[in-house]
């Protein structure tokens, strides 16, 4: 029987980059026709807004968390996760797990088909997985230790793994990309999936209503398999990265649903505005070269440890706004399996200093660190830790990217030795594939034992419990290692306008799309 919950806390994410996500935001133009229940009406046209780009239109290339709106409306995944984390039938019915957590089987709904009317069946859908495990893309670690996906019948499909993966189905879902299938016209021409989608979704990419880097039109496809599910005719997807211009936009009725940041967030509140809010990305500052490549300052675990008790992480989330923003020095934020309460770093600059001096660090060095302004807006987060770390006599030279798709190809590019990108994961086990796996945190392959021990330890547990506990060593573990130097956790806010309904946004699930195969999951609006 399909999974039904995740444990605890699902704060979805980019990965990475991947990984990577700013709120979505929306609005409902026109009246059409028809009822979507509850006193909603269907048709007309949403248009929804996202802070950057998107990386590829191509499930298999494009980005996870919110940022999977580019290619969710189109490619329906195998499975979708609700408002509030349940994992529940898409284009699979039903799927299990087998006792090994090795082994996944889905059954396949049937009478789907692709936009070009080719019906879908289980050699397309392992064709499709096959293409996700094969194109390269920065989210390709989700799909786990794949050794093979087989068919073994019309509606059957089989996911091996080398090696326990219990979270195959979470990663399955709409944000992800891994199940998000492709059909046979687009896998045969590849490139043709950046400019035009082949999937099953609810829409179908049109470029010829859409402009590259400004606005992404999708209209309804004819041959979805659930009619009632699609609430609009039309979904406009606007890429617009000012805050004063999103509350612009939501304030003035033009959106009637928006991503805020803190500040704008108090003004929409004070304003009336109904906020949805859901705890989201964990910041920090990823020593991706931890090896000591192009610093050899990073090899030192002391000098690691010191960049940590550097942080002042309470002046932080004060600064970033304290209503959705917490100081956090542990890999997961609070709420996550493998959270440990009283744990974590503190700012302690006098020991930071002596563990400089012990490392041969005393007169400090310059740190180069890659950060991007879209996530980071401003770059507030990446400034004030180069400020806290030269209060013990490093030297950051933030170097700044303007787009997501350009921060992930410098990242890769290995000339970095550190990173700001934010982590997402429901347990302490899935933000510490991060830095285990390779892709944007981890370019140069990072290893290590005792953490890869204790990975492998939670992916083959067999019960919550015995999982939880290893998750809370992998937390104290990764301090000890300071991989990963956490800062701040930081929420989802969203303004909700009062003719949008169905919006719902949690800790399971903090990134809302408008699309799902559910009618009564879907976004509507009313009047």
């Amino acid at each position: 029987m399909p999974a039904s919950r995740l444990s605890r806390r699902a704060l979805l994410a980019a990965a990475t980059i991947a990984a990577l996500t700013v709120g979505v935001t929306a609005c409902s133009s026109g009246t059409g026709s028809g009822n979507g229940g509850g006193g909603a009406t269907r048709g007309g046209t949403l248009t929804t807004q996202f802070a950057g780009i998107p990386i590829s239109l191509d499930p298999a290339l494009g980005g996870s968390g919110g940022s999977a709106i580019f290619t969710a409306l189109a490619y329906d995944s195998l499975i979708y996760q609700a408002g509030d984390g349940k994992l529940v039938p898409d284009l699979a019915t039903k799927w299990s797990l087998d006792p090994t957590n090795t082994k996944l089987t889905l059954t396949l709904r049937k009478g789907v088909k692709f936009m070009d009317g080719t019906t879908m069946d289980a050699a397309a859908v392992k064709a499709s997985l096959d293409h996700f495990l094969k194109a390269g893309g920065g989210d390709l670690r989700y799909a786990g230790p794949v050794s093979e996906v087989t068919a073994p019948s019309t509606d059957t499909v089989v996911i091996s793994y080398k090696s326990p993966y219990p979270d195959g189905p979470f990663f399955l879902t709409q944000y992800w990309g891994v199940g998000q299938i492709i059909g046979p016209k687009g896998l045969a021409d590849p490139k043709s999936l950046l400019t035009k989608s082949d999937g099953t979704g609810q829409y179908a990419y049109a470029p010829d209503q859409s402009v590259t880097n400004s606005s992404y039109t999708y209209t309804r496809n004819p041959h979805y398999f659930a009619p009632d599910a699609q609430q609009y005719d039309k979904v406009v997807v606007k890429v617009i990265g000012d805050p004063s211009a999103t509350l612009s936009a939501v304030s003035t009725g033009q959106v009637s649903f928006a991503g805020l940041t803190p500040t704008t967030a108090a003004t929409a509140k004070s304003s009336g505005l109904k906020l949805v809010t859901a705890p989201f990305f964990t910041w920090g500052l990823t020593v991706a070269d931890y090896q000591g490549t192009l610093n050899p300052a990073m090899k030192n675990k002391d000098v690691r440890q010191a960049m940590a008790l550097a942080l002042d992480r309470g002046a932080l989330a004060s600064a970033l706004g304290a209503d959705y923003n917490q100081a956090n020095g542990q890999l997961g934020a609070k709420g996550t399996d493998g959270y440990v309460d009283g744990f974590g770093f503190q700012q302690d600059l006098a020991k930071a200093k002596s563990l400089m001096a012990g490392a041969g660090y005393a007169k400090g060095f310059t740190l180069n660190v890659l950060t991007e302004n879209v996530l980071d807006s401003q770059t507030t987060i990446s400034q004030a830790m180069a400020s806290d770390l030269g209060k013990i006599g490093i030297k950051v030279n933030l170097v700044v990217k303007n787009t997501v798709p350009d921060f992930i190809q410098a990242a890769l590019s290995k000339q970095y030795p550190v990173l700001v990108w934010p982590v997402i994961g429901a347990t302490s086990g899935q933000v510490l594939a991060n830095f285990i796996q390779p892709g944007v945190t981890d370019p140069f392959g990072n290893t290590d034992p005792v953490l890869t021990k204790l990975y492998d330890q939670a992916q083959a547990a067999t019960s919550a419990s015995a999982r939880t506990a290893v998750f809370q060593q992998i937390t104290k573990a990764s301090n000890d290692e300071a991989w990963f130097i956490p800062a701040v956790s930081t929420d989802n806010v969203f303004a909700v306008g009062q003719h949008l309904s169905g919006v719902t946004a949690s800790a399971l699930n903090p990134n809302p799309l408008p699309a799902a195969p559910d009618p009564s999951l879907a976004w509507k609006t009313t009047k």
